[in-house]
């Protein structure tokens, strides 16, 4: 094939807008990412963790899927069959929720419109927007292989539900019963225990102490509850037996406030006799704890709210109706009325809330499917402590584990109509029930007696199949046989329970085996200022927007919703940072901002400026350097293999390997900030800052040997570093690949064969590595900077050469230093260097280990101006550093100004400080002149 370019290198800069598209296209059209192609090779898998078929791009998707890429081409590259499933996941609640608010919209309620046509509704949203996410991950460079992209209600995946349903159902893993469940008043559906977030330290509420009067007259009883409007359904009172002061009572009746129903006082060792008062109200059919007391006792079950947690006709009539939160208000009202309000207290409460809502759960009496998680989590369990899943960083295998531990059964039915319809049919007179993977022949033999359960399966039992279900479970698939178990699952914690462990328990009931073998757990993304990103809190970062550009009124207009008024801070930062918008920075650059910044902390910070000053920085000067090295090529000679021998190319060549070594220890740890930092400091530092400047010199002075010899280092060096960096930076490493290729080509410099920089191998080490190699060029830096150090604090032009004079300290540097007289010169731009037995006079002078250097400023510069231009400089400083002494001396200052501000006006201080040292240290060398 011929490769074609996309952004010419007369380009001054790197213009991502020119090129990702289009690179993209490219990578399609060859099947780059077409996985099981190759039997030769070994397997690699990861599956996506599904977004919502609801959702868009946001820097959790980012991050998360960036991390997966660069593990999937780093594989690709490194000889595997790498295969990376996308899809997405149909999303339940959330896209049933859509589609309502479109037919509310239309004036159209969905109930009326029935289930058949409400779920053709839904297919007709999901065809026309559900791959958009999709698409955007293509934007940020995914290269999953989109020919088996999967969606969890495709037919082979329905099927796959339907038999996990049915085989773990015969295994007696699922049952139907009436249970309490968490109940969302908002959705109207169940929520497994893994769906209600609860907030660390509860919530602002109170606790409210009832009198509920004996039935004989004999006085009354104090219980204490923090819901008063379930008292309504109370069916008993509970005491500890060995509670001396209700021992009396235990047998006896309570009559129930307001209601006027008598109930009976009963013995219990789940009552802490030092909560409240010792007695206890058991709610049996709104509360778990109570439901399993009511069981133990055979106490009545009264089910007294409706699905959206108004209250029902088992209340007195004047609460019919009611909202559970206005009912609670008359409770606590009528109570007092009737002088049954001992007292309230504000305090604390656990509050559950759902995770997709966040209204306040209610606990329910109902009719559900659950699984027996306890066999389930035993086998995962020992799976763990056989080593057999490593999490990275390892401190959520403690979250997983405690999860596993503590599991209660997973409540798998919900009351929507978008989703896997539980396949359970029941006869409508005998009550018999049929599981069955398609509709048993008994129903469609007599279909007027049978009707299938009208609840929809959990989403995350459908997602829990994920990866064997992808890969075409329960047929026994080439797919399937090749790439399972996959090996690496990349997410974030919030779903360990939700989904990881799940995953694990399933992948073992199902297929005997684990379904990964690690999980790396990736930060969560939060703002520069520590906050959680949310579209309500206004302070997301639209990943496109880093990618393509966006306006001003992209970055602070509606696409970010209303802002609260603590976000004007952040609207100041953009107004001052990006007064025009946002110009397009690229995927690339996102990527490896991303990267750099992806540590094993707990949260990310990002914000539009770090984007913009880490990332854009480095493809530019990628691109730049680049050139130059193409260039440096093209000028050499065509032919020859000259021994590579010089200081500079055998320090180079050792540093390369030394970075190869680094880089692929850390993508085989999943430390990609690592990765990232240690192939900077060697491009941006190694590469451009020493090598390209000597490089320059050897073409432009050597003879067709030497030219030669650069030619083939740079080469090396240059293909090196775009395949290293591949995974992090695909696009620009792609587009400079095109470019470097036919020079290399052209000048019979041996490469790597492939056309596409994605397909060619990834580097392998070397046994370059010379420390004596590196300690000589360590020294050749060390006096090269200390001279230009000398000259910039001299004011000196570069442009102009100085005389330079070395005294040695140390003997064992003599041979160094002499055999790179020419080296030093050039780079430090002399016009001449001597090695000196004593030290001369009227020469600036700086001391390092084992060495003092002199060089001659005095020659190119106005001795009385540099000092008068110093000392004012000094002055300057001291009076800074004056005010901030002041400032930081003042007691009230510092104990009313935010620690963000203290902490700002202290390091203003240690920088002026700094800064006063190093002129004072530049006069003190003048002065000797």
């Amino acid at each position: 094939m011929s490769r074609q370019h996309y952004l010419s290198l007369e380009a001054t800069h790197y213009e991502p807008e020119q090129v990702e598209e289009k690179i993209y296209s490219l990578w399609e059209e060859n099947n780059v990412f077409r996985a099981g192609t190759d039997p030769e090779k070994k397997p690699f898998c990861i599956v996506i963790p599904p977004p919502n078929v609801t959702g868009r791009l946001h820097m959790g998707h980012a991050l998360n899927n960036t991390l997966q890429d660069a593990i999937i081409r780093y594989k690709r590259m490194d000889g595997y069959d790498a295969l990376w499933i996308p899809g997405t996941d149909h999303a339940g609640i959330a896209t049933q929720t859509v589609v309502k608010k479109q037919l509310d919209a239309e004036g159209v309620d969905y109930r009326q419109l029935g289930r058949e046509a409400f779920v053709e509704r839904v297919w007709e949203w999901k065809n026309k927007y559900g791959d958009t996410i999709l698409d955007q991950l293509r934007r940020m460079g995914c290269s999953c292989d989109w020919s088996r992209t999967a969606f969890t209600m495709d037919e082979n995946l329905s099927y796959a539900v339907r038999t996990a349903f049915k085989n773990m159902y015969d295994a007696g893993l699922i049952y139907r019963g009436k249970f309490i469940v968490n109940w969302c008043p908002v959705d109207k559906t169940a929520l497994s225990d893994s769906e209600v977030e609860t907030k660390d330290g509860g919530e602002p509420g109170h606790l409210w102490y009832f009198k509920y009067p004996r039935t004989d007259d004999t006085g009354h009883i104090i219980i204490a509850t923090t819901r008063p409007e379930t008292m309504l359904g109370d069916t008993a009172i509970a005491v500890h037996p060995e509670d001396e002061r209700y021992r009396d009572l235990i047998g006896k009746t309570i009559t129930l406030p307001i209601v006027g129903r008598e109930i009976p006082v009963i013995a219990d060792d789940y009552v802490d006799p030092d909560f409240g008062s010792g007695c206890v109200k058991i709610t049996p059919a709104h509360d778990p704890n109570d439901f399993e007391i009511g069981l133990r006792h055979k106490l009545e079950m009264i089910n007294i709210m409706h699905e959206d947690a108004s209250l029902n006709e088992n209340v007195p009539e004047s609460y019919q109706g009611l909202d559970r939160f206005a009912a609670r208000k008359k409770i606590v009202a009528e109570m007092e009325s009737l002088a049954l309000l001992e007292k309230a207290e504000e305090r604390m409460t656990p509050v559950g809330r759902s995770y997709r809502s966040k209204e306040i759960i209610e606990y329910r009496l109902s009719d559900q499917w659950f699984m027996k998680m306890r066999p389930l989590a035993e086998a995962s369990l020992a799976r763990s402590e056989n080593g057999e899943l490593t999490f990275y960083p390892d401190r959520w295998d403690g979250v997983y584990r405690k999860w596993l531990e503590g599991v209660r059964d997973w409540c798998i039915s919900r009351q929507l109509w978008w989703g896997h319809q539980i396949p359970a049919w029941y006869h409508k007179e005998t009550g018999e029930i049929l599981v069955s993977v398609d509709t048993p022949g008994a129903v469609l033999d007599n279909p007027g007696q049978w009707e299938q359960d009208s609840d929809v399966l959990d989403t995350w039992f459908s997602s829990a199949l994920w990866p064997y279900s992808t890969l075409g479970w329960p047929d026994l698939t080439e797919d399937l046989k090749r790439f399972y178990p996959t090996n690496i699952l990349v997410t974030g914690k919030d779903i360990i329970p939700l989904w990881v462990a799940r995953m694990v328990m399933t992948g073992l009931f199902h297929m005997e085996e684990m379904p990964y073998s690690e999980v790396l757990i990736n930060s969560i993304i939060c703002s520069e200022d520590g906050e959680t990103m949310s579209k309500s809190k206004g302070n997301g970062i639209d990943p496109l927007h880093i990618i393509n550009g966006a306006t001003k009124e992209d970055l602070t207009g509606p696409v970010y919703e209303a802002r609260p008024a603590n976000m004007k801070s952040l609207l100041k930062r953009i107004e001052k940072n990006f007064p025009d918008g946002l110009e397009a920075i690229g995927a690339d650059a996102m990527r490896y901002t991303l990267l750099t910044s992806a540590t094993d902390a707990q949260q990310l910070n990002v914000s539009l400026k770090k984007f913009a000053e880490i990332g854009r920085p480095l493809t530019d000067k990628l691109w730049n350097a680049s050139k130059l090295v193409i260039n440096l090529i093209g000028d050499g000679p065509v032919g020859g293999t000259p021994a590579i021998d010089t200081l500079e190319d055998r320090w180079i060549l050792g540093r390369l390997d030394e970075t190869t070594s680094a880089v692929r220890a850390a993508f085989d740890t999943y430390r990609f900030h690592i990765a990232a930092e240690s192939l900077y400091h060697f491009f941006w530092g190694d590469v451009c800052d020493w090598y390209l400047e000597i490089a320059k010199h050897r073409v432009r002075e050597g003879n067709s040997l030497a030219k030669r010899a650069v030619s083939l280092v740079l080469a090396e060096v240059l293909e090196s570093v775009l395949k290293l960096l591949h995974p992090i930076m695909p696009f620009i490493t792609e587009e400079i690949w095109g470019h470097v290729l036919p020079v290399l080509r052209e000048k019979e410099i041996a490469c790597e064969a492939s056309e596409i920089l994605a397909m060619a191998q990834f580097p392998v080490t070397t046994s370059r590595v010379d420390q004596s190699v590196f300690d000589q060029f360590t020294a050749v830096q060390d006096v090269v900077r200390t001279i230009r150090n000398l000259r910039l604090s001299a004011n000196i032009s570069p442009k102009l050469t100085l005389d330079c004079q070395i005294l040695l300290r140390n003997s064992s540097l003599r041979s160094t230093l002499e055999q790179t007289v020419e080296l030093i010169t050039k780079l430090a731009n002399l016009k001449s260097m001597r090695l000196v037995e004593a030290a001369p006079e009227k020469f600036a002078v700086s001391v390092l280990s084992g060495l003092e250097i002199y060089v001659n400023l005095a020659e190119h510069m106005d001795i009385e101006a540099e000092l008068l231009r110093n000392n004012n400089a000094l002055d300057k400083a001291k009076k800074i550093i004056q005010g901030l002494n002041a400032k930081l001396n003042n007691k009230d200052f510092v104990a009313h100004a935010p620690a963000t501000v203290v902490a700002a006006e202290r390091l203003k201080l240690e920088e002026a400080q700094q800064k006063a040292a190093s002129i004072e240290a530049v006069l003190t060398e003048l002065q000797k002149l």
